[in-house]
């Protein structure tokens, strides 16, 4: 196997407007997802765990909270996490009714890498968010569709974050938060073009430091440090990469071997470790895909290696050796050296998205709601975790 099989394109495809997320590639859309969810949790997710003080039954879920701040909670309950370190991480565990509707939504953290996850806070009513940028377990935001929370002791309480537009994802490094938001023209009524910006916060507070245009229209966003970042793709697909160094106020266009032809996804390890994927062919009509790589933020490239169908858009660890991404089919892929030669992975199944939460060089979870947590540690063995 030289390459995972046909895929679509987190930070590529052009998602139904103002329902998008951050970013659920292969076409997934957000209604889907939850649809999705709503069945899992009506199957494993309304019987209440005992030592919460909840009864069964889905009628409990309407008499405030079924879990309370320092409950245990199983991992099939979560459908989004984070790794803060190799062993401290936190969560959303949303619990809905069995007709779907949203009860409450949960932070909730973990201090064994995935094992074992403790409530800690509770999202406000109505709030279900789509992920997190915590930079503590004590200090983070939170986005969905309509916003962004912000709260400095667990999820104790939460202050709403004036975001520019409607926030498409998040990210943190160091003392700067990017949120990525989107301008939905012609709903919106606004002096600023249409397309898409970038909110950039100081870390803690509750106003934006800036707001600039993108040149490119939903990009992949890769913040590598505070004020330094990639945009890759989008566009329908047409795609650049553009790179900032601060925070945004300008972009610089990067050349790629991929002139005239589309850049489907990327990543990005750090300042100078990128990759980019360039599909051969129309939209509709993709075949193959090669995947380049620079060491040197851009400066020069090389090609690594050749794929079968679209390229794919993969997450990585931190040394840039170790790659996972999802195929069309769901099946998930595995490269530890660069991109040359893909591996599937069988034993893991897809998740309500296909988000794969990273720490370090080779470590890896993606959640799948209603059963567990993949994990590796190695980055070639995984296990469930309940």
């Amino acid at each position: 196997m030289t390459g995972p099989p046909q895929s679509g394109s987190w930070f590529r495809v052009d998602l139904a407007k103002p329902l998008r997320v951050a970013r659920f590639r292969h076409g997934r859309l957000f209604v889907i997802a939850f649809i999705a969810l709503a069945c899992l949790f009506a199957a494993s997710s309304l019987t209440f765990d005992a030592r919460s003080g909840a009864s069964n039954g889905a009628t409990s879920t309407h008499r405030g909270n079924p879990y309370s701040v320092g409950s245990a909670i199983l991992a099939l309950k979560l459908t989004r996490m984070q790794m803060l370190n190799a062993r401290v991480g936190v969560g959303v565990a949303p619990i809905v009714t069995l007709g779907g509707g949203l009860v409450r939504a949960y932070l909730v953290r973990t201090n064994d890498a995935g094992e074992s996850w403790t409530v800690v806070g509770v999202f406000p009513k109505g709030f279900y968010p789509w992920t997190t940028a915590f930079a503590t377990p004590q200090e983070g935001y939170v986005i969905d569709s309509g916003g962004a929370l912000f709260t400095n002791n667990a999820g104790r309480t939460w202050a709403k974050v004036a975001t520019s537009y409607s926030p498409l994802s998040i990210s943190i490094k160091a003392d700067e938060v990017w949120i990525p938001v989107e301008n939905y023209c012609p709903t919106t009524t606004a002096q600023n073009p249409c397309g898409t910006y970038l909110d950039s916060f100081k870390f803690g507070s509750l106003v934006p430091t800036s707001v600039t245009h993108v040149p490119s229209d939903q990009p992949q966003f890769f913040q590598v440090a505070p004020t330094v970042g990639y945009a890759i793709g989008s566009d329908k697909f047409a795609g650049s990469v553009y790179f900032t160094s601060n925070a945004g106020t300008t972009w610089r266009d990067i050349k790629t071997p991929c002139e005239h032809q589309r850049i489907s996804g990327g990543s990005v390890a750090s300042s100078s470790q990128l990759l980019v994927y360039c599909e051969r062919g129309s939209p509709s009509n993709s075949d193959t895909a090669t995947i380049y790589k620079s060491h040197n933020g851009g400066t020069n490239w090389q090609k690594v290696a050749d794929v079968q169908a679209q390229g794919p858009d993969p997450v990585v660890g931190s040394s840039g050796q170790f790659l996972w991404e999802f195929s069309e089919d769901a099946t998930l892929f595995e490269s530890s050296d660069g991109g040359r030669l893909w591996v599937d992975v069988p034993r893991v199944k897809y998740g309500t998205n296909d988000v794969i939460a990273t720490y370090g060089a080779h470590e890896a979870w993606h959640v799948l709601t209603g059963r567990g947590i993949y994990r590796t540690l190695n980055g070639r063995t995984w296990k469930i975790l309940k």
